[in-house]
């Protein structure tokens, strides 16, 4: 298939920025550090020392195998079709849920800073949709440039408020350290995921590379060190300066962060900010698993009705798809009053699980590479060890499962792959 190279090594470190360096940081530093208190530190360094492996491992194989199909072709590489097609469900599911969340987190930002009626997180959060989705059908390459500017913005907006913030933090505060022990980190851990979700995303771009050879990796770990670094940073001058707790906006802790440490004036540079980091999330995932739901659709695993490309080279189909299930994923917290910390579960579980199978995948695939062994090896352990923490949320993987399998066993035009 043409494909229109447009990605440069910068684009790719801020493409990486905007699916990694999401709306975790607008509300996950809060809701761990209310679940673990001081010991959600420790579930930011497992999770960031969890992202090298799974970072290096799906690059290493998304530049061998150069597909749009990205894990789900890795996966069929190792386990087959049925397999590929799970986790390419798993994975468009996830998205298709988890970009209303995205909208949602940003939204409350406004909402809190302006004190908005509760109305407006909704109306604001389908704004986000709407300005990502015609952001997308211009093309990947005014998508590029688009993230390229968001997350320069969003990364020295952090540094700036992690450097001023460092002198507000006060010892006492991470004592107790660890109020609900070992139960406390493993929860935060399953939230923590969804701040490290996105390190697949660059799977399903690496064919829109200009020069994917040397980029790829280049632009992996630059991002791997910078994404680590401001979470696991964030993370202490939040516990540091006890910026979460009922008393300090749980809808918004990093506004109330950077009030504390900017000034008065820091709550509209932090309406911007939420705009900002919402737009560059929902912006990529967008544009990767739109292309997903392009390639599942052209190995038969998805309804043939989202193989579609516009003359921009933009599954525009896929595209749509996922506007409007993530506007009905909206529609349906605000008419049955689901708050956004337990929404997030739904596509964070599923998330855990397309990398539990993805790193397997790995795992087999790079069996002979010993530094791609290892990486795996870390992932498949690391993921396993998180994914029980998710509790009933995991019966939302086994109801994907059911539906695609039954889709694979009643589509129309079955082919020899599929069995």
């Amino acid at each position: 298939m043409h494909s229109s190279r447009s990605i440069t090594f910068s684009q790719g470190v801020a493409l990486y920025m905007g699916a990694v360096l999401g709306s975790g940081i607008l509300i996950l530093p809060g809701y761990t550090a209310n679940i673990a208190g001081p010991s959600s530190i420790v579930s930011w360094v497992i999770l960031s020392l969890l992202s090298i492996p799974l970072a290096y491992t799906f690059a290493r194989l998304a530049l061998k195998y150069k597909d749009f199909g990205g894990i789900s072709t890795i996966v069929q590489k190792a386990f087959g079709y049925k397999w590929s097609a799970i986790v390419g469900w798993f994975f468009f599911a996830w998205v298709a849920t988890g970009q209303a969340v995205v909208g949602m987190t940003g939204a409350g930002y406004i909402v809190h800073i302006f004190q908005l009626s509760d109305i407006y997180l909704y109306l604001l959060g389908f704004f986000f949709l709407c300005a990502t989705f015609i952001i997308n059908i211009r093309g990947i390459k005014t998508s590029g440039l688009f993230s390229l500017w968001l997350s320069g913005g969003v990364l020295l907006l952090l540094i700036v408020t992690i450097i001023f913030a460092l002198p507000e933090i006060d010892r006492n505060h991470f004592s107790p350290f660890a109020p609900n022990g070992l139960t406390g980190i493993g929860q935060s851990c399953v939230l923590i995921f969804w701040a490290f979700f996105g390190w697949e995303t660059i799977t399903h771009l690496v064919p829109e590379f200009k020069n994917p050879e040397r980029d790829v990796m280049r632009s992996t770990w630059v991002s791997v060190i910078l994404i680590g670094l401001v979470y696991t940073l964030l993370s202490i001058v939040t516990v540091g300066t006890h910026t979460y707790g009922n008393n300090t906006g749980d809808a918004a802790p990093l506004a109330v962060l950077m009030n504390k440490t900017l000034g008065l004036n820091a709550g509209a540079a932090t309406a911007i900010v939420s705009c900002v980091v919402c737009l560059g999330t929902l912006n990529v995932f967008l544009a990767s698993s739109s292309r997903l739901g392009y390639a599942l659709a052209k190995e038969g695993k998805f309804p043939q009705w989202f193989h579609k490309m516009s003359r921009r080279h933009v599954p525009y189909r896929a595209a749509f798809f996922l506007f409007l299930s993530n506007s009905l994923t909206i529609l349906a917290s605000y008419v049955f009053k689901i708050p956004v910390d337990e929404l997030i579960l739904i596509p964070t579980t599923l998330g855990v699980f397309v990398y539990i199978i993805a790193s397997m995948a790995c795992l087999k695939l790079l069996w002979n590479d010993r530094i791609g062994r290892i990486s795996a090896l870390l992932s498949v352990c690391c993921c396993v060890v998180i994914a029980p923490f998710a509790f009933s949320y995991l019966i939302v993987p086994v109801i994907i499962s059911v539906a695609c399998l039954l889709f694979l066993r009643l589509k129309p035009h079955r082919t020899k792959s599929d069995v």
